[in-house]
């Protein structure tokens, strides 16, 4: 089975794109399936069919899904958040306010995302491609595994011994509602199947993300972000697919001021996300609807590549935890110690050797941390973040062996 996600900022044509993959795989003789995990579908719209909350037919080899997230909840979380929203009305919010708040950002998504689990089990699909909702919702929903792992690992078992307790005490001096015993087996069931869906998920041989962009600088920056928040979660990232790129025989003066701009920030892209492959889409002078045109974007972007396999094997970048501290390990072929300076800037990680210069956004985890060390190993170079903040180095530090 292969499994495939596209995440990007909103608007750039990942829904397209997704849609365009799966029916060109589907031609391929793969079975495959494309489901939407946004919450503002628009899949049904790119291939023009109508699309159902079970997996709708739409030609040989190829099904689509939208996710009613709805029904998702009640399935998977209903028995937790009719707790939770039952003890916010008693602290005196508004029924539906209650039941709102009860979703916590990225569950959503999250719910959406354990079909993947499903079709995964069933083994019914030979492809399963994602369209994500835009990347903020996306590194929140994959982040939530993290979140309610160290729940599970620091407090659930504790905080359950203790409240089987207290509750006859504490049902009688108190008229706030306590997690029932079917509240907490449903804590530990939705704990074990977020579990397998992200071992699956951040199985690289089986699963991969595709980043895409347009050629934007606030879309590029935003990509990069996701590209570190992906690697520090353990996902693998194997291409950017870059958008709706002006044609270069555009004779117009007012498109040749374009086309400077974005040969600049395909310049920057290529940097920025080396060694990943960074596949190209055109603009057409048409909307791509409907499965005939989009197997037209699908050959416009992957010539004779299969869309399905793994674009790339190598991780250009990983980030591994260990006590406290941080390491950022990046892959800097062809290039000596003695040419490399390291420094942070605001959020932003810059890696200068000679004229060349690559930056990284860094997550909120990295940003808020010292850069303490750099040392150059093997081909990589390994930041070191964490420590004291005296420790933080001033201006750039050189890498050592």
């Amino acid at each position: 089975m292969r499994i495939i996600l596209y995440t990007g900022k909103g608007g750039v044509g990942k829904t397209s794109i997704s849609a365009a993959t799966a029916v060109r795989a589907a031609q391929l003789g793969y079975k495959t399936i494309v489901l939407s995990t946004d919450a503002a579908h628009s899949l049904a719209d790119s291939l023009d069919q109508e699309i159902g909350y079970n997996p709708t037919q739409m030609a040989e080899n190829l099904w689509a899904q939208e996710i009613d997230v709805n029904i998702e909840l009640k399935n998977n979380y209903y028995v937790i958040q009719k707790f939770i929203s039952d003890y916010l009305r008693r602290q005196g919010f508004d029924p539906i306010v209650a039941e709102e708040f009860a979703v916590f950002p990225g569950m959503e998504e999250l719910f959406s995302l354990l079909k993947v689990r499903e079709y995964s089990a069933s083994g019914e699909y030979d492809v399963i491609i994602i369209d994500c909702a835009p990347t903020a919702s996306t590194v929140r929903m994959l982040s939530f595994p993290d979140a309610i792992r160290w729940y599970m690992t620091k407090f659930f078992h504790i905080e359950r011994k203790i409240l089987k307790t207290i509750r006859p005490i504490a049902e009688r001096i108190t008229k706030m509602p306590l997690p029932s015993d079917a509240v907490y087996f449903s804590v530990e069931d939705l704990y074990l199947k977020i579990q397998e869906m992200n071992d699956i998920l951040t199985d690289g041989s089986v699963t991969t993300i595709r980043l895409v962009i347009n050629p934007e600088k606030m879309v590029i920056k935003e990509s990069q972000r996701a590209y570190t928040y992906l690697n520090l979660f353990g996902f693998k990232v194997d291409s950017v697919i870059a958008n709706r790129i002006l044609p270069k025989d555009l004779e117009d003066s007012y498109f040749k001021k374009w086309l400077k701009i974005q040969d600049k920030h395909l310049e920057t892209a290529e940097e920025c996300f080396n060694p990943l492959p960074i596949l190209r889409g055109k603009l057409f002078d048409e909307e791509m609807v409907g499965q005939a045109l989009l197997n037209r974007m699908a050959e416009d972007i992957f010539k004779d590549i299969d869309p399905t396999g793994v674009l790339c094997e190598d991780k250009s970048m990983e980030i591994i935890p260990s006590g406290g501290k941080y390491t950022l390990r990046i892959r800097c072929p062809a290039l000596k110690k003695e040419q490399l300076g390291v420094w942070v800037k605001s959020d932003e990680l810059i890696i200068r050797a000679g004229s060349y210069k690559r930056s990284f956004i860094l997550p909120r985890t990295l940003a808020l941390v010292p850069l303490t060390e750099a040392n150059f190993v093997d081909g990589r170079l390994e930041i070191i973040f964490g420590g004291d903040k005296d420790e933080r180095k001033k201006g750039a530090v050189q890498p050592s062996l």
